[in-house]
């Protein structure tokens, strides 16, 4: 017969055996909840402390340069993400104290806290440092000595100055390996007088690439007949205004006339090379005399380096050692992480290649563009043809502003199109310390032969331009132009197409110019620029 329930004693047995395993599947559920980390476990912290170094090492392995460190924070740039063109800025910190926080920032935003209660976080770079010699600081003699002697009279010859008969000499000085610059400050030559009533102008003119005068003129004094004799006499003409000049530089002495049939007659020699006449009548048309000179006799101050060198050193990130610690309880981890670009350790950083607009170029991710126009309003883009600039009267300025007060790289590349103005100019007012800065210009002139006439110009106040150094003669093609701004001595040191032309004073003072810019462009002429580069050191 078929059982149709259970006993009592059945029923009981069952609900003790119920309890039993109801009991050991709690237990058993207790101690496998234990296993899975809460909101404050150990096992938690390190998983969000491997997050945030994969996040900061991946970020920062695309680092294209770095503009802040310590121990416990780091700014870099990385390039554009979203597809506007505009690098992006990126900043992590921790508070440097016990349970502390760790920040990110991102574009210049609000920083965002991304882990709390952090003992520990350290950041070391392994860096690669790139040394860079430059000359120290050049010195200009006291007194003048005789560079050039040209006083022999062996071959003598008589030389008219006549309307459209001009003659001159070139300098060319001899220097000792030590000489940066030579600056001339007078000359003295044998003349005598021929009609009356007779003037002449003494000139001192750059030379150009063929070593004949230009049609610029530095500085000019009056020669009348009625200081002259009949015989040959030693004439004096000083020099107060004429600029420092490459030692591979020349500059030419014209007499050119300016009253009278014949002005006035100039001795020549044959024993020296140098003379300078004008040809066919016109007197813009000069030939060059390897067998002849003016006897002649040319002072000057030499600029001198004892040869010592100095060094500046760019750094460059090739890795860095992270440690992070959440709690006292939880690991401390830590990792090397390389940088995929070696970015560079710098302040500040501005950079154009003609790609695109120059003024929506933000290539330091400050979120704004890294140069402006002079004045405002937009840049014409049909200045911009195959990634060269040209300009015509239009002046960008690197935004925002900047002191320049580090150790200052400033690299152009650069030529003037059209006789006229500055040329091609670049201006920089460095080292600046509230009110007080060293103002720094470039000028490139395009001269009326073809070639170029670069010279570098500080000031000592401001109305006061002093040139540091002239270099003529250069081709018509893009000048390569080299600076060094260094606030130790402080001195500006410059380099042209490659090749090291010295180390010169720079002067602060107190200017109200308050500019915080640099700038390149032209004022008057046509100029172009291929190539735009400005690095403030850490």
């Amino acid at each position: 017969m078929m059982r149709c329930g259970h006993t009592l004693t059945e029923l009981t047995v069952a609900l003790l055996i119920s309890s039993v395993l109801a009991l050991g599947l709690t237990s058993t559920m207790a101690v496998t909840m234990r296993m899975f980390p809460s909101g404050q476990s150990a096992a938690t912290q390190s998983l969000q402390a491997v997050q945030i170094i994969d996040r900061l090492s991946t970020e920062l392995e695309s680092a294209i340069f770095v503009s802040e460190r310590s121990s416990t924070s780091i700014g870099f740039t990385v390039p554009d993400r979203n597809g506007d063109g505009i690098a992006e800025r990126v900043h992590y910190g921790w508070s440097a104290t016990p349970n502390g926080l760790i920040t990110r920032q991102y574009n210049g935003g609000s920083a965002v806290t991304i882990a709390s209660g952090v003992q520990q976080f350290t950041l070391t770079p392994n860096l690669r440092s790139v040394s860079e010699s430059f000359p120290t600081l050049g010195t200009e003699e006291l007194s003048d000595t005789l560079l050039i002697d040209y006083s022999s009279v062996s071959g003598v010859g008589n030389n008219d100055i006549t309307p459209t008969g001009w003659f001159g000499q070139n300098f060319k000085a001899t220097l000792a390996p030590d000489v940066i610059a030579w600056r001339p400050t007078r000359v003295r030559f044998m003349v005598k007088r021929n009609a009356v009533p007779g003037t002449t102008l003494m000139q001192m003119r750059p030379a150009n690439a063929n070593i004949v005068p230009t049609t610029t003129v530095h500085e000019q004094a009056i020669l009348n007949d009625t200081s002259l004799s009949t015989a040959y006499t030693w004439q004096e003409f000083a020099f107060t205004t004429l600029d420092p000049i490459a030692p591979e530089g020349s500059i030419c002495l014209v007499l050119a006339n300016q009253l009278g049939s014949k002005s006035c007659t100039v001795q020549s020699s044959s024993s020296f090379p140098g003379l300078v006449k004008t040809s066919g009548g016109d007197v813009n048309s000069w030939s060059y005399n390897t067998g002849k000179a003016i006897v002649c006799q040319l002072y000057g101050k030499r600029v001198t380096n004892d040869g010592t060198q100095q060094n500046i050193n760019t750094n460059y990130m090739m890795s860095a050692d992270l440690t992070l610690e959440m709690t006292s309880s939880s690991p401390n981890l830590r990792t090397s992480n390389s940088m995929l670009n070696h970015p560079e350790l710098l302040s500040g950083f501005w950079e154009l290649k003609f790609l695109q607009d120059p003024t929506t170029k933000d290539v330091n991710g400050d979120g704004v563009g890294d140069w402006v126009v002079n004045g405002g309003g937009a840049l014409n883009m049909a200045t911009i043809v195959n990634q060269v600039w040209q300009s015509s009267g239009v002046v960008l300025n690197t935004n925002p502003g900047a002191d320049f007060a580090k150790t200052t790289i400033v690299d152009l590349r650069l030529r003037n199109t059209t006789v006229g103005g500055n040329g091609a100019t670049f201006t920089i007012n460095a080292l600046r310390s509230g009110s007080t800065c060293a103002p720094v210009m470039a000028y490139l002139k395009l001269e009326s032969d073809g070639t170029q006439t670069l010279t570098i110009w500080k000031k000592t106040a401001d109305n006061t331009p002093v040139a540091l150094l002239t270099v003529s003669g250069l081709s018509n093609q893009m000048v390569d132009l080299h600076l060094i701004i260094e606030p130790s001595a402080p001195l500006l040191s410059i380099s042209v197409n490659g090749v090291q032309k010295g180390s010169f004073g720079l002067t602060k003072f107190e200017s109200a110019d308050g500019s915080r810019a640099a700038t390149i462009g032209s004022n008057v002429s046509n100029a172009e620029f291929s190539y735009a580069r400005i690095r403030v050191m850490e």
